[in-house]
């Protein structure tokens, strides 16, 4: 989808189209959207608002839309100001939503539109968006451009927007099973995804260390928690999910296999392989399943037939990391297992396709590395996560090498939160593309985007607000907005801030009108 050439209606307009943004990145602009839009057309006019009397609103029936109206006219307005002093042609006074297709019933999908139109040029801007999507989008980027003038009080430039996401998956990893994370925690993370414009929140819930999920199918599974204090209920699972469905935020989990699975031996031993050490006859827990065992496959098919149903998106992800370290010390350094994978050929694809035996209508997710899949295998319908490569050569070849096999690709490799690269690491963010690499068109094409990985072996509630944001706002950019555009994480910093949320900043000395200020029993 290219965006046609816009002629500037007024000389005083500046016409962006996927270019450079004018300011200079190591400034905090006011009323700027985050990420970049793809089209916008800027003047010198600017209205005011008053707080009092402006509204939002639509005739538009849907239960998505009405969160959104009642969470933002909230959020416009965080600094007190007192009522205008007397009334003005320049007051713009209604945001009025326009959405084509009418309100899903289900849930936000890699398919969805997240498309807008919005115009600030006359008293009442318009928002108009094919699908509810693009609206939440659309809202969110109207939010982003009402500042405040100490002199003057809320203020928005008159600026016609078009936009659109470069990728359609765009996400955020958190990992629930090193540290458990709350509900709350979780649904915060969400709200800050949204107003990055981030659209898929993977959840890997469970590892060797911990399985916090509760279910139902599978009562003992849950041994593996750290304790009853750190599961969830899959009442609380489908509360996040509804929460993040009013974003417009896909949740996808992750139930990492068949390595790092440690933790459902605690309620299901049968589960996992006997590893052995090379010439030893002592056995030791590795933490990979064992394919050996029918239990095994009964196991795993239970388990993923009960989260396709708690689960509503069409993907889900089955894990496959670090498999390749657990083969050779374990899976083929037991007889029975190695004997086993020559008579079954066994590879990652066919582990895949022994879960899914029964549930063609199920989708999945899967990761790649030198050993943990075979590209001559065939999963037609499978994703390729990508977070292989020490180097960004390395990255970008294993992103060519899933692409040259017809396979569709989302890219982590680079952006691996939970380290810190350095001061300003966020400008090594937007130089990683998930495109970057010397392929055809073609193979460009199966690139869906990518997501940000934020790893818990050191992270918790304490600090991971603060490790993800703003920095992930840099990959919230490179994969909504243009490649070819003005660098200026500054600008999501304050705005964060002043929303309540304790993000780090983005670099050097400053300040914030409204600062995040710590709660503690002192």
């Amino acid at each position: 989808m290219k965006p046609g050439v816009i002629i500037p209606f007024v000389l005083l307009f500046i016409v962006v189209v996927h270019g450079q943004w004018p300011y200079n990145p190591y400034k905090r602009t006011y009323g700027a959207i985050w990420p970049l839009p793809q089209e916008i057309q800027t003047s010198s006019k600017v209205w005011s608002i008053n707080p009092e009397s402006f509204k939002i609103v639509s005739d538009y029936q849907c239960d998505i839309t009405t969160d959104a109206i009642n969470r933002y006219i909230k959020r416009l307005f965080p600094i007190a100001h007192e009522r205008l002093s007397h009334p003005t042609e320049n007051v713009l006074e209604a945001l009025y939503i326009i959405v084509q297709i009418i309100c899903p019933i289900d849930f936000p999908s890699l398919k969805m539109d997240e498309s807008y139109k919005l115009d600030v040029t006359r008293k009442t801007a318009v928002l108009k968006a094919n699908e509810v999507w693009g609206a939440l989008r659309g809202l969110e980027s109207f939010s982003h451009m009402v500042y405040y003038n100490k002199t003057s009080g809320y203020q928005i430039r008159a600026e016609i927007v078009k936009d659109f996401p470069r990728f359609p998956h765009r996400g955020v990893l958190l990992d629930t099973a090193r540290h458990f994370l709350s509900v709350n925690a979780l649904k915060g993370n969400i709200d800050l995804m949204a107003q990055n414009k981030f659209n898929v929140f993977h959840w890997h819930m469970t590892d060797t260390e911990s399985c916090p999920y509760s279910s139902r199918v599978l009562p003992k599974l849950d041994h593996g928690a750290y304790d009853d204090k750190h599961k969830y209920t899959i009442e609380e699972i489908t509360d996040v999910i509804a929460y993040a469905r009013l974003r417009g935020v896909r949740v996808i989990p992750e139930f990492d296999s068949p390595a790092h699975a440690g933790s459902w031996g605690k309620g299901y031993p049968n589960v996992l392989a006997k590893c052995f050490a090379e010439g030893s006859a002592d056995s030791y827990e590795g933490g990979i399943v064992d394919p050996t065992n029918n239990e095994t496959w009964d196991f795993l098919e239970t388990l993923f037939q009960e989260v396709y149903k708690v689960f509503p998106d069409q993907f889900i992800h089955i894990g496959g990391d670090e498999a390749n370290y657990w083969f050779e010390p374990c899976w083929e350094n037991n007889k029975n297992i190695s004997d086993f994978m020559k008579v079954s050929h066994i590879c990652m694809p066919y582990f895949v396709q022994q879960i899914v035996k029964n549930e063609t209508d199920l989708r999945f997710n899967q990761t790649d590395s030198k050993k943990e899949i075979s590209l001559s295998c065939s999963l037609c319908d499978s994703i390729v996560h990508v977070w292989q490569g020490n180097s960004y050569y390395e990255m970008m070849e294993y992103m060519y090498r899933v692409t040259a096999a017809g396979k569709f690709a989302i890219l982590s490799s680079c952006w691996y939160m939970d380290y810190s690269y350095g001061l300003n690491d966020w400008v090594l963010f937007y130089q990683c593309d998930p495109q970057g690499f010397a392929g055809s068109e073609t193979q460009k094409a199966l690139v869906l985007g990518g997501a940000a990985i934020l790893w818990g072996e050191w992270v918790d509630e304490t600090n991971m607000f603060p490790r993800l944001w703003p920095r992930t706002s840099a990959v919230a950019e490179r994969l909504w907005s243009s490649p070819n555009l003005t660098k200026f994480p500054n600008d999501a910093w304050p705005r964060m801030v002043s929303r309540g949320y304790p993000v780090q900043p983005s670099y050097g000395p400053g300040f914030c009108d409204l600062e995040y200020r710590a709660k503690l029993p002192i």
